[in-house]
């Protein structure tokens, strides 16, 4: 298990922190909703923010794109076939006609007119046709009622066409769910356990959709702070790298898991060898390059002899790891 976290975990290791934020504006805000326990749909709305500072114009027609390729994977994933009740309107309240360019293509034109502003576009997903239709359990957001929710920024968050052309583009995520679900957002993360609505920024589109949700009440979630004095208590680092943003003097580290194998799956455990895996790619390398870094595991029930697990995906400030069911460290393991 510290074998297979440490080799992960080194692909993205030297990596820097996501840089900071220069626009003090954000040209849009994606709101997701899940308000209704008994639904396996969450909502998606894309708030446009008309002003000035916008740097493409939102009158006239426009191309909405929902991804199709997984950062580093080799497959495509059809993710604009799970689109439902897509609905754009302008700033004048009216709706536009949507059509999509081709049956088989992942590109929708909204067809405002000239003198119109584009506002809104909104849509819904259902997470459990999601999860049926992927057969690779790394590449597909997953809904457990009442339990438990977990998605991948690139698979629901769709962007208008020259929002990926753009690197400063700031926008606000917003995820609003019932009152007593903790949420937990790999883009912005909280020492502690939030519920019922939280925020965070993403520099860009690309940013955004490398990030991931997971929120419900079966969702363990572990913070740890590790810092740089204790972690190097003999070095010191340059000023001037602190300053650069080159190395930071603490890492918050989060562990996010969510099994179905309860009564084997040793939780503290896995927890435990996270947060030293991590510990020795920092002292490997003998920096501390990002402020915050979430590792989320899951450990789910294959639907179906077509579905497929045990993939993991690094990303900017998170790694994602699908665990074949059954098995990982159970409560027969040792720390050996």
């Amino acid at each position: 298990m510290m074998y297979f976290l440490t080799s992960f975990l080194l692909l993205f290791a030297t990596s820097l922190s996501s840089s900071s934020i220069i626009s003090p504006f954000i040209y849009a805000k994606y709101i997701l909703s899940y308000n209704d326990i008994q639904s396996t749909n969450i909502y998606i709305n894309i708030e446009f923010q008309i002003n000035e500072h916008i740097q493409f114009h939102l009158n006239g027609t426009q191309i909405f794109i929902m991804p199709r390729s997984v950062p580093s994977g080799y497959n495509l994933q059809f993710y604009d076939s799970y689109v439902d009740n897509l609905t754009a309107k302008s700033s004048s309240g009216n709706f536009i006609t949507i059509k999509k360019e081709s049956i088989d293509g992942p590109r929708w034109t909204l067809e405002c007119a000239l003198n119109e502003t584009l506002s809104t576009i909104s849509y819904s997903i259902n997470l459990t046709k999601h999860e049926q239709g992927i057969l690779n359990a790394g590449d597909a957001s997953k809904i457990r009622l009442n339990r438990y929710i977990s998605t991948l920024g690139y698979s629901i968050f769709g962007y208008l066409e020259p929002m990926d052309k753009v690197e400063n583009f700031p926008l606000m995520l917003i995820v609003q769910s019932l009152s007593e679900w903790p949420i937990h957002l790999t883009l912005s993360p909280s020492n502690q356990q939030i519920y019922g609505t939280t925020s965070g920024i993403a520099k860009n589109y690309y940013h955004l959709a490398d990030s991931q949700i997971y929120m419900g009440p079966n969702m363990n979630f572990t913070y740890i702070s590790i810092s740089d004095d204790k972690l190097f208590p003999c070095s010191s680092f340059d000023q001037k790298l602190i300053e650069q943003n080159h190395t930071q003097i603490s890492l918050s580290f989060y562990v996010i898991i969510y099994t179905e194998d309860t009564e084997n799956f040793d939780i503290d455990m896995v927890t435990k060898l996270s947060v030293q895996a991590m510990k020795n790619l920092l002292l490997y390398y003998n920096i501390i390059p990002f402020s915050f870094y979430t590792v989320a595991m899951e450990i789910i029930k294959p639907l179906d002899d077509k579905h497929t697990d045990g993939f993991s995906m690094e990303h900017l400030n998170s790694c994602t790891i699908n665990v074949k069911y059954g098995t990982i460290i159970n409560k027969n393991s040792t720390d050996n």
